[in-house]
């Protein structure tokens, strides 16, 4: 039967609907649950196209949210979010202590634990099945960013970074999202130049961005200045470690922490021609007693899963000994980070 008034929820009509003994126990479930059409009539034990003209006339008089997901509809009580001061409100106020005492209620919560059991199985089951693809269809975003800033919130306010011997600027982007205030370093014009281009796009509420030029060993940073600095893939051009590492531990404020990555030992001859490399890879020993020697503290080395996929340079291998040692195939060079920590005294 439809029930017509000139208002869905005037009083005369909600006690009409609701005087259904099988509507009041559908929106007493639904009040508890977001339920689809299915789950519903399982967790009420009836036929699903019984339950369906309840739903037609629940819908009728406006006592029912819907969202859609794909060809699934699911359900919610409207008087869980009616205004107190509504007619549906405090009629709903009224009823819901009561709701317990109707005889099926129970039986309803019931299977509607085991309706809720089931649907979690089944998320379980699609997330389980789709681990190996996730990375492909469900971890992809635009630019990235997201992390960065869910990642800043865990870090103090207002500190500053800098990323050291910066090149084009691939490891500043992602300390971007970390600082307030990053300052890019390099020896080169052209390198900072080119990094400038490539980070322009960096606003100010992600991280207010410098570019100095000047030398690992003499850096143009005060004294005590950042609270932490990366230096990636540098020191392997470096003559010696000492003198720079000295100058990261001085422009460090008390507790700061430096980041380094660096290549392990390899035999790629060929990259101190195209690539500028003074040293072939540096043994992590070595840098992690440089590190000690310059007052760090802390210090821990860690493999990196990644690794470094170098290219011979714009002009290919040149000279008789380059073109002997050209890179053949594809080159995947295993790389680590050490870790160490100015002082805090």
């Amino acid at each position: 039967m439809v029930l017509s008034y000139a208002s869905p929820h005037s009083a005369p009509t909600l006690l009409k609907v609701l005087s259904d003994a099988t509507r009041m126990r559908a929106l007493a479930l639904l009040a508890l649950e977001e339920l689809s059409v299915g789950e519903l009539a399982r967790c009420l034990g009836m036929a699903q196209s019984r339950v369906s003209n309840h739903l037609r006339v629940l819908r009728e008089h406006d006592l029912l949210d819907e969202r859609r997901a794909g060809t699934s509809t699911y359900l919610r009580s409207a008087a869980v979010n009616a205004r107190p001061d509504s007619s549906l409100g405090r009629l709903w106020l009224a009823l819901a202590p009561d709701l317990s005492e109707l005889p099926e209620h129970q039986s309803d919560r019931l299977r509607l634990g085991a309706v809720l059991a089931d649907r979690h199985a089944d998320e379980r089951a699609f997330f389980d099945r789709v681990a190996g693809d996730w990375d492909k269809v469900g971890a992809l975003f635009e630019k990235g960013t997201a992390r960065e800033r869910a990642a800043a919130q865990l870090l103090p306010q207002g500190i500053v970074l800098a990323d050291l011997g910066c090149g084009t600027g691939y490891v500043a982007r992602s300390l971007a999202g970390l600082c307030e205030r990053l300052i890019c370093v390099d020896r080169s014009a052209g390198m900072l130049e080119e990094a400038q281009g490539r980070m322009k796009d960096i606003t100010p509420d992600r991280a207010t961005v410098e570019f100095r030029q000047g030398e690992l060993d003499a850096l143009p940073l005060a004294d005590a200045e950042l609270d932490g600095a990366v230096a990636a893939m540098v020191l392997h051009h470096l003559p010696e470690l000492s003198p720079a590492l000295q100058e990261m531990r001085r422009v460090l404020k008390p507790g700061g922490t430096l980041s380094i990555v660096e290549l392990m030992p390899h035999h790629e001859a060929w990259m101190h021609q195209d690539l500028g490399d003074r040293h072939l890879g540096l043994e992590p020993a070595a840098i992690q007693q440089a590190l000690n020697r310059a007052g760090f503290v802390d210090v821990i080395v860690e493999p990196l899963e990644d690794r470094y996929c170098p290219q011979p340079g714009p002009d290919g291998p040149t000279g008789a000994e380059s073109r002997a040692t050209a890179p053949r195939g594809d080159v995947a060079l295993p790389l680590y980070l050490v870790r160490g920590r100015a002082p805090q005294s």
